[in-house]
């Protein structure tokens, strides 16, 4: 048994090769992904320590039972997504498997990392303008490397957009078709149940922020900052400039 070669019982699990920048909505996503499919793991550092154990304490606790359950009939389908295949928020490569990308805004991108960085994690920054300048640029490197492989192989690569995931379950029937397995749980019922007040405990968070996509832009201080630089050019990614 191996990650390439993992069965669930007798079945051989679907694998694909997942990427997603900082703060683009993965926890969200793989909320979603453990209503509709029968998600195998392999014990990794990304899952078992501590700080994932306190991201959870700002979950409604019943969120995820829900998450497991199926509807009667269902066959088990396994399906591996291995979440680090080049490392956590390592760059898209091309590899022997199919791959899911989630993309989000860069704008909302940005400003949430800084703000989740600060506020759970104690980061200082001096000079926030320089900053957000480098975070830019790293997200642009990040996507223009998937992009450049969805061009090469574009059947060989699913994208989600964030956006889109948020307002609308077909995105989830088009991951399905896309993986070509049955969902345990109706895309309906996931895309329902996984809205972000519904999943997330009231009161005070500094993980699960708010998944705002407009907060940053009532933010004086952070449009101010924004003015100083040059965030650059996102019309290939499918997004336009700060308004």
């Amino acid at each position: 048994m191996s990650p390439e070669s993992y069965h669930f019982g007798t079945r051989l699990a679907k694998r694909c090769d997942y990427y997603a920048f900082p703060r683009t909505g993965s926890h969200y996503l793989w909320a979603c992904l453990t209503g509709l499919l029968d998600l195998v793991f392999f014990p990794n550092e990304f899952v078992d320590n501590k700080e994932t154990k306190q991201r959870a304490e700002e979950l409604n606790p019943h969120a995820y039972y829900v998450l497991r359950l199926r509807d009667d009939g269902v066959p088990y389908q396994p399906v591996y997504l291995n979440a680090a295949p080049q490392g956590l928020h390592g760059k898209p490569v091309a590899g022997d498997w199919p791959l899911i990308v989630l993309i989000r805004d860069p704008h909302p991108t940005i400003y949430s990392w800084y703000y989740t960085a600060i506020e759970r994690w104690g980061a200082r920054v001096p000079d926030r303008a320089a900053w957000m300048q480098d975070a830019y640029r790293q997200y642009r490197e990040f996507y223009d490397a998937a992009f450049d492989l969805r061009e090469k192989q574009p059947d060989r690569m699913f994208l989600i957009r964030f956006e889109e995931l948020k307002a609308d379950p077909a995105v989830l029937r088009r991951l399905l078709a896309f993986l070509d397995v049955q969902p345990k749980l109706s895309p309906e019922f996931v895309h329902w149940w996984t809205e972000f007040d519904r999943m997330a405990r009231p009161g005070p968070r500094t993980f699960y922020r708010g998944g705002d996509n407009a907060r940053w832009r009532n933010d004086a201080g952070w449009q101010a900052d924004l003015a100083k630089i040059t965030p650059g050019d996102f019309s290939r990614h499918g997004y336009g400039p700060p308004r």
